[in-house]
């Protein structure tokens, strides 16, 4: 093999800055090969010729504004005495800027040791949820008529709180992030104007959306785990990035025929390794790194209506039906032996599970069904009946969300009149209600990292489309005529749309 080498180095005899620029520029030689000591080739060998005063310098570390000597041929007694000394007071430097490790950390009020770097967090103020009058901050509608009616789904705030995804009926489903003012704000004044929400990420889903659940360490910074799932009528599973919107990849769940199956319900597990799916008669444990239609099936009697899980146990899932039952079942154990048990309460099928956390070792859930003005809230370690009923008004089949707040101290819910009810969770008194909608409230979610609520609302209204025409809405009312029987005369009766996403401030103010 050729040997190819740079310009021949120069000789060295200037001062340390001169000394690194020269070797920067032309003090470099290359080898082509290096032979070892068995013979075999190795990489490149990167030689630098230096003289005997520039290693001593570089061997003593002198600062760069050192007086230099003026005669290059230093002996080396007296270069090392020079040395000794100069790392003597370099010992005594380092010795006054040195600190001690214990120096750096600070007891705190239960007697643990936290590091002085990490104080910031420790002090850092901690947000608390509706302690004054709602702030808007801003919101985002949807126009609607007899022919198309735009009305929302629900609202879920992502893991890291900068985004909230939206499923809109006839308009698939929008992403809007977080105002960029609030991402640090410990109060919001009640006079802040309000913000003008835009879709920065719209899948024009055609069909219905039956759910759709966010990954769960979903970050912002980190754009490979930004993404949600999403199920919808007469589609495999999607999972949807949310920086552009494009189409990641399906989980395709097929029947008995080989026909694809739309899945009802979605989660992740808690480490977003597997998803799972519940279908008409079974549920499908999908890879999350291996899309396709590999999975695994654990049969079960009822169409699964929605699923939660908790972290005690990450083996079991909890499931609802829409014959109001929810069933646990423990998924190393065989489909034959059923569900572990089953808990009833509800008038019509579930809707919504949320589990809880209230301290290490409590195991509660929370359960919401449908044309139910009653959500039970469980204690799992004795499921023979709810401790408590919070009552709601429910009147239609839709889903009306609830959430809980990350340290379960809250638990607000919409209703079909266009409240929301906050119940504090430490007494268990009469909700809150607050009317913040003018049409039924069916979307929910707590900012899990600001004390902001997202509420989203509107229905399907039953009107007679033959006599109407393309007039079209904007969240406000329309005067229909709707079909009455013959011997009573035609009534005219007040039609209210509102189709629309709003956040609210629920902390300090002013």
């Amino acid at each position: 093999m050729s040997k190819t080498k740079i310009p021949q180095a120069a000789n060295l005899s200037t001062s340390m800055g001169d000394v690194e620029a020269s070797m920067l520029n032309q003090n470099v030689s290359f080898s082509s090969t290096m032979v070892t000591s068995n013979g075999d080739l190795s990489l490149p060998k990167l030689s630098v010729t230096l003289s005997e005063a520039e290693i001593l310098k570089l061997r003593s570390g002198r600062p760069k504004n050192a007086v230099e000597s003026p005669d290059a041929s230093v002996p080396m007694e007296t270069s090392l005495a020079a040395e000794s000394a100069q790392d003597e007071a370099d010992e005594k430097e380092e010795s006054v800027r040195v600190v001690d490790i214990e120096d750096t950390l600070e007891l705190t009020s239960n007697g643990n040791e936290v590091e002085a770097e990490d104080q910031g967090f420790v002090n850092a103020p901690v947000h608390k949820y509706f302690q004054g009058a709602l702030v808007e901050v801003g919101r985002r509608c949807w126009t609607s008529s007899t022919v198309a009616q735009h009305y929302t789904k629900g609202c879920y705030w992502s893991p890291d709180g900068t985004c909230l995804l939206v499923p809109v009926h006839l308009d698939g489903m929008h992403v809007i992030e977080l105002p960029s003012d609030l991402y640090c704000a410990d109060k919001v004044q009640p006079e802040r104007s309000l913000s003008k929400f835009e879709s920065e990420v719209h899948v024009p889903e055609g069909g219905t959306v039956y759910d759709c659940v966010w990954y769960p360490h979903m970050n912002s910074l980190q754009p490979e785990t930004c993404l949600w799932l999403a199920t919808r009528q007469h589609e495999p599973i999607h999972m949807w990035d949310a920086f552009d919107g494009s189409l990641r990849c399906s989980y395709s769940g097929y029947d008995a025929v080989d026909e694809v199956m739309a899945a009802i319900s979605l989660a992740f597990s808690h480490d977003g390794e597997q998803i799972y799916a519940g279908y008409k008669r079974c549920i499908k444990i999908f890879d999350t790194s291996r899309p396709g239609r590999v999975c695994d099936d654990y049969p079960v009697k009822f169409a699964i209506s929605c699923i939660a899980q908790t972290t005690t146990h990450p083996h079991t899932l909890t499931c609802g039906n829409w014959h109001g039952y929810i069933q646990h079942f423990d998924l190393r154990c065989s489909h034959k032996q059923g569900p572990l048990f089953t808990l009833g309460g509800h008038a019509g099928g579930i809707t919504q599970l949320r589990y809880g956390e209230f301290g290490a070792g409590e195991w509660h859930l929370f359960s919401g069904a449908r044309k139910c003005d009653k959500i039970l809230h469980w204690d799992m370690r004795n499921y023979k009946q709810p401790l408590v009923e919070l009552q709601r008004h429910v009147d239609t089949n839709q889903r009306i969300q609830f959430d809980l707040t990350s340290d379960s101290h809250w638990l607000a819910s919409g209703d079909t009149r266009g409240s929301v009810n906050v119940w504090d969770l430490n007494r268990y008194g009469d909700p809150s209600v607050l009317p913040l909608h003018s049409d039924c409230c069916n979307g929910v979610s707590l900012n899990p990292a600001m004390p902001i609520l997202a509420t989203s609302s509107g229905q399907f209204h039953f009107t007679d489309q033959s006599e109407q025409g393309d007039n079209v809405t904007l969240n406000g009312t329309e005067t229909t005529e709707l079909p009455a029987p013959a011997d009573v005369n035609q009534n005219q009766q007040e039609v209210i749309y509102e189709n629309a996403v709003v956040m609210w401030w629920c902390g300090q103010t002013g």
